[in-house]
């Protein structure tokens, strides 16, 4: 089972062909327009592209003579020591970015005319004015956003540090970092009333485990499901509670109806390709030549006066089909820059990177961090593209810079006691 989470082409085709399978239930059902020749093109696109970059890899690996192991790289064991040490900071760094999400909140009661207090037990008014100060600040580079972002991507990466612990400790004191670590990440998306990041973090943790424990035998694979229960039990949870807050079923007639929570969770599914489909029908030609798709670095060359500013939004323009949606999967940011030029060149090119790094996630900590950042995109790649973020980028620097850890040999050693 986790081979399959952890191979890239396996996910991909299995997140694709759930949610064209859904969102084809709801063409025939009535509740989706019947998709255009371009939309249906480019999905095909998307799927055959990465997978030709993937099997591309595949097969130039397999033309060229190596040796089993990946290349050496310069890294210090993952020590248990080293691993505590890198949980505590990350888990420090989580606290700091709470804290300062509490202080954007003060920021926007202060400029609101509200009470800290009173927007902060307000769901629908702290949601708003989030929305509204988020979406304002979208092409600066504010010091607060800076220090939530490098806060927030170190934090991340404890998720993946988590992962590996969980496999490798045999103790009672994994499970404690486990409850700190959830327990942070369920504040942070309660003051977000965002289910995206938690779950984001979340599948950091499973996927990081599933590299670890794919060739496991005997009983470490036994302990896949309960190591791994209480993170989803936390997913499931999250969901719940933002509908409880939100209710989002409201926006579908079914408030407060099993039959709304579950419609609610199909729209989350099915809906961006329909939107989408509304996107590339009503698309003007006007390409964005890599602002949407690089929308991190061209925010940087705006601050420096290189460019002009870069037209973006940060939750996407509403569509109703019939109910409203934001999201268009990842696809939106590629045919709006490079039209079906990047609808093919992107995912080839992901495809071919998830298949290079694959083999030496296993043995170093920064390649497996870089692998996992890498398949959560895939993961969401119907939803959205979470690539406009400067966090992803710095969290797969920082792995680089501060966690060059070997991983291989501890493994080892930990299965010969």
């Amino acid at each position: 089972m986790t081979e399959c989470l952890v191979n890239p082409l396996l996910l991909f085709l299995s997140v694709w062909g759930v949610t064209i399978a859904l969102y084809l239930a709801g063409v025939f059902a009535g509740t989706f327009p019947f998709p255009h020749a371009l939309t249906v093109g480019a999905l095909l696109l998307n799927i055959g592209t990465f997978s030709l970059g993937y099997l591309t890899w595949a097969l130039l690996k397999g033309l060229t003579p190596q040796s089993i192991d990946p290349p050496h790289m310069d890294a210090r064991p993952l020590t248990p020591k080293r691993m505590q040490r890198a949980l505590a900071f990350t888990l420090l760094m989580g606290a700091i970015a709470l804290l300062l999400m509490l202080y954007r909140v003060a920021i926007i009661a202060a400029h609101g005319n509200v009470g800290f207090w009173e927007l902060l037990t307000n769901p629908y008014l702290l949601r708003l004015k989030l929305v509204i100060f988020i979406g304002m600040g979208v092409s600066q580079t504010s010091l607060m956003i800076m220090l939530i972002s490098l806060t927030s991507g170190l934090f991340a990466i404890g998720f993946v540090l988590l992962g590996v612990f969980l496999y490798l400790d045999v103790t009672a004191r994994r499970y404690v970092y486990l409850l700190a670590f959830l327990l942070i990440a369920l504040a942070t998306c309660l003051m977000n009333l965002s289910r995206y990041d938690m779950t984001v973090s979340i599948m950091y943790l499973i996927l990081a485990y599933g590299v670890m424990s794919a060739s496991a035998q005997g009983e470490k694979r036994r302990r896949v499901t309960r190591d791994l229960l209480l993170p989803v039990v936390a997913v499931v949870i999250i969901f719940a509670a933002i509908e409880l807050l939100l209710r989002k079923s409201a926006t579908y007639g079914e408030a407060g109806s099993l039959r709304g929570v579950l419609f609610s969770f199909y729209w989350y599914l099915a809906s961006p390709i329909a939107a989408l489909n509304d996107f590339l029908a009503g698309f003007q030609g006007d390409y964005g030549l890599g602002q949407k798709t690089f929308f991190p670095f061209y925010k940087w060359l705006y601050r420096l006066h290189l460019v002009a500013q870069p037209s973006i939004s940060a939750y996407g323009e509403f569509v109703y089909i019939p109910y409203p949606a934001n999201v268009y999967t990842y696809l939106r940011n590629f045919y709006e820059d490079f039209g079906l030029l990047g609808v093919a060149l992107v995912p080839y090119a992901l495809g071919w990177l998830t298949a290079a790094i694959k083999d030496r996630a296993s043995r170093y900590f920064p390649f497996l961090n870089l692998y996992v950042f890498l398949l959560v995109p895939i993961l969401f790649s119907f939803y959205s593209y979470p690539l406009l973020s400067s966090q992803f980028y710095l969290q797969i620097l920082f792995g680089f810079l501060f966690f060059r850890y070997e991983i291989w040999d501890e493994r080892r050693a930990l299965h010969r006691r």
